[in-house]
C-alpha cells in the first residue's frame, strides 16, 4: 500500500493557532485510538448516470446573507402570504399577534426600503452575490395583504377592512410601473410586470426565475384568520392556483410555476382535512391530495395550452423522535437521539425504514416520500418537478445537523429533486454541508454535476453518493458520511468501471466547529492500492474525497471550475439610475443575517482529528 499524499492549508491569520490546535489533535488521536467498524462502498462510473439538478443546494432567504454557496434561494415563509408588493408592508399573523409591520423594511437598505417590491428585487441582487443563484419569489393568494403598518390587527378589522389591501390576480387594465397606493388592490401581474420590467424576464441573468403560489394554503386558517378565516378547499386552491399561474404566465412565460407549498403530510394527504376532500376522494381514483392537484392542473394545461403548473411543491419538516420522546431533539450527547435524527432522512427514499413519529403510528401510507410524489407525477402530470422549499432535520449547531444535511442533499440528487432550499435558524453545519457539495475548496471547485453509481453496505453506519462532471470521469468526487457516535469506520472504496484513480485530495466537516476543512499532506487516513482505496473516517464527520487519475486533472478541474464561476460573474443590469429614482429608489442588498462566523470558523481549518465522545 502506497499513503496517499494530503496536504493541509490554513487561514494565514490563524497559522499559529491552527497549527498547535493540530498537533494537540493528532496526538489525543493517536493515544485515544478507537475501536473501528468497516462499510464497504462501490463506486461503477459506467452504471446509473443520472444529472443532478444544480438548484437542490439551496437556502431559504433567512439565510441568504449567510457565507454559504447556495444555489438557489426562495423568499418565502408565513409572512410572505400578506406581503404588499407596493409598500413593502407584512402581516405576522399567528405567529406574532398578527400584527402588521415593516418587519421586511427592517432588513432593507435605507434607499430600498420605501422601493416597490423592494424584496423581491433585493432578493434578484442576492442571487447575484450568489454566482447567479435561482430566485424563487412568492405570489400572494389568500385573497388580502397588510394595507398599513399599525401593529396588531384584532379580529374586528378582519378582512375585508381598511386594514388590508384585496389580492387581485389579474388587474384587467393597463399595468403601470407604479401603482396606485389608494386603490384599496394589489395585483399581482402588475407586480410581475414591474419586475420584469425593472429586473428582466426569468430568462435573464437577473430576473426572478420562478414564482411560489403563495405559502402553506392548507394552514390559512391558523396561520391567518385574520385574511381566511374558513379552512381552505381543494376546488378553491385550484381554482386559485390556476388563475395565479395564467396571471403570471400571460407576463413572463418562462418562469416556473411551484405549487401548492403544503407544508407537511397532513397537507399532503387529504389538504388537511379540507372539507371537500372526502367527496373528491371517494369520486375518483385518487390516493391523496397530491394526486389531485396535479390531475386538476393538467386538465388545466389541456384546456389552456399553457403548462401552469411546473414544479411541485412541498415542505418536510421530519417528525422523528429520538429515544427521549421527543421530536427532532436536542440531545446531542445521547447517542439514540442523534442515531434517530441521523436515520430520519430515509424517510425520504426507504421502503424498508419507519421512523418513530405519529405518521407511521397512522401508517405512513406515502412513506417514503420522494417516490410516492414521483409515482402520482408520472401518473397525473408527467414532467413535473419536485421541489422541496423548506426543510430542516435539525441540529443547526451540531455535527449531526451536518451529517443528516450532507446525507439529504446526496438523496435529494439521487431522487431526481429539481429544488431544495433549507429552512432554518443559524444553520451553521447545514450550511457547511452544502458548502461541501458547492463550494468545498473555496475557489468554486464542486460535487459533480453528473451521479453515478455509488453503494455503501450499511447505510445505519455510512452513507456515500459520487458523481463525476458530464463529459469527464478523471476526476470523481465522492462525499461519505461516519454515522458511528464514537468510533472509527474504515471505508474500503472500490471503483469499478474504469480504471488508474491514483490520487486522493480529502475534505472534512466534523465537530470541532462547522466549516469545511482542508486537509492535504501529512495524514495516514487515506491509502490506495491497485484496486481499493481505504479511508479510515473520525466518528460523526462528513468527508469529501476528490478522487482523480492524478493530481494534475484536479488542478485543471479547479482552474476550470474558478473560469467558469468568472464567466457567470454577471453584474446586475438595473435600471438606471434617474430612472429608479422616478419609480421610488434604486435597488440594493437585504441584511436579514449577518454570518459574521465564518472567520471565526477558519481559525480551526488544520486539526485533524474530532473529540470523542464520552463512553
Amino acid at each position: 500500500m502506497r499513503s496517499m499524499v494530503i496536504k493541509m492549508k490554513t487561514n494565514k491569520k490563524f497559522s499559529a493557532v491552527c497549527a498547535a490546535l493540530a498537533a494537540l489533535m493528532i496526538c489525543s488521536s493517536s493515544v485515544n485510538a478507537a475501536e473501528t467498524g468497516t462499510v464497504n462502498i462501490t463506486i461503477d462510473v459506467s452504471k446509473d448516470r443520472k444529472a443532478i439538478s444544480p438548484y437542490i443546494y439551496g437556502v431559504n432567504s433567512e439565510l441568504m446573507n449567510k457565507d454559504v454557496s447556495c444555489t438557489a434561494v426562495r423568499a418565502g415563509g408565513n409572512r410572505f402570504s400578506a406581503y404588499n408588493w407596493e409598500t413593502n408592508a407584512s402581516n405576522a399573523g399567528s405567529d406574532w399577534k398578527h400584527i402588521s409591520d415593516g418587519y421586511f423594511q427592517q432588513g432593507l437598505s435605507d434607499d430600498l426600503k420605501d422601493a416597490y417590491g423592494g424584496v423581491a428585487i433585493n432578493l434578484s441582487r442576492k442571487c447575484a452575490e450568489k454566482n447567479n443563484a435561482y430566485s424563487l419569489m412568492t405570489l400572494q393568494m389568500a385573497g388580502y395583504v397588510s394595507a398599513d403598518m399599525n401593529g396588531e390587527v384584532t379580529e374586528a378589522e378582519a378582512a375585508p377592512s381598511a386594514r388590508w389591501n384585496k389580492v387581485e390576480f389579474s388587474k384587467g387594465s393597463d399595468l403601470s410601473l407604479e401603482p396606485d397606493l389608494n386603490d384599496g388592490a394589489v395585483y399581482m401581474d402588475e407586480f410581475v410586470n414591474y419586475l420584469v420590467n425593472t429586473l428582466g424576464d426569468s430568462q435573464s441573468v437577473n430576473g426572478i426565475k420562478g414564482y411560489s403560489l403563495d405559502n402553506e394554503p392548507a394552514l390559512w386558517r391558523w396561520t391567518h384568520e385574520r385574511i381566511h378565516p374558513e379552512q381552505t378547499g381543494c376546488a378553491e386552491i385550484v381554482e386559485s392556483s390556476k388563475a395565479l399561474a395564467g396571471a403570471v404566465k400571460n407576463i413572463d412565460p418562462g418562469a416556473e410555476i411551484f405549487g401548492p407549498a403544503l407544508f407537511g403530510y397532513h397537507a399532503f394527504v387529504g389538504f388537511s382535512d379540507a372539507p371537500d376532500w372526502n367527496g373528491i376522494k371517494q369520486n375518483s381514483d385518487y390516493r391523496w391530495f397530491i394526486d389531485y392537484y396535479l390531475d386538476e392542473m393538467k386538465k388545466a394545461e389541456d384546456e389552456t395550452g399553457t403548462r401552469l403548473l411546473d414544479v411541485l411543491d412541498v415542505h418536510f419538516y421530519t417528525e422523528a423522535k429520538g429515544e427521549c420522546g421527543e421530536r427532532s431533539c436536542k440531545h446531542y450527547k445521547q447517542e439514540g437521539c442523534v442515531t434517530a435524527r441521523l436515520n430520519s432522512t430515509r424517510s425520504l427514499w426507504d421502503e424498508t425504514y419507519r421512523e418513530n413519529s405519529w405518521i407511521v403510528d397512522s401508517g405512513a401510507e406515502f412513506f417514503p416520500l420522494l417516490p410516492n410524489l414521483q409515482q402520482s407525477i408520472d401518473k397525473f402530470y408527467p414532467g413535473t418537478k419536485i421541489a422541496i422549499t423548506e426543510y430542516d432535520f435539525g441540529a443547526s449547531n451540531d455535527i449531526s445537523g451536518g451529517i443528516a444535511e450532507a446525507d439529504a442533499l446526496g438523496i435529494f440528487a439521487k431522487n431526481g429533486v429539481y429544488f431544495a432550499t433549507l429552512f432554518a435558524g443559524e444553520a451553521n453545519y447545514q450550511c457547511s454541508a452544502i458548502d461541501i457539495y458547492t463550494n468545498y475548496d473555496r475557489s468554486g471547485s464542486s460535487f459533480g454535476n453528473t451521479l453515478v453509481y455509488c453503494e455503501t453496505d450499511n447505510i445505519e453506519l455510512s452513507t456515500a453518493y459520487a458523481a463525476v462532471d458530464d463529459g469527464n470521469d478523471d476526476v470523481i468526487t465522492l462525499v461519505v458520511t461516519n454515522k458511528s457516535f464514537r468510533d472509527n469506520t474504515t471505508a474500503n472504496i472500490k471503483i469499478e468501471g474504469a480504471e488508474n484513480y491514483v490520487y486522493v485530495h480529502l475534505y472534512g466537516l466534523h465537530a470541532m466547529n462547522p466549516g469545511v476543512f482542508d486537509f492535504s499532506d501529512s495524514s495516514s487516513a487515506v491509502t490506495i492500492s491497485e484496486d481499493m482505496i481505504s479511508y479510515e473516517m473520525e466518528p460523526e464527520t462528513v468527508s469529501l474525497l476528490v478522487i482523480a487519475r492524478d493530481k494534475e486533472a484536479v488542478e485543471a478541474r479547479a482552474a476550470a471550475k474558478i473560469s467558469e464561476k468568472d464567466a457567470d460573474a454577471v453584474e446586475p443590469e438595473l435600471p438606471a439610475e434617474a430612472e429608479i429614482a422616478e419609480e421610488k429608489n434604486s435597488p440594493s442588498v437585504i441584511g436579514w443575517i449577518i454570518g459574521g462566523a465564518a472567520a471565526i470558523l477558519a481559525a480551526a481549518g488544520a486539526v485533524l482529528a474530532v473529540k470523542r465522545k464520552a463512553k
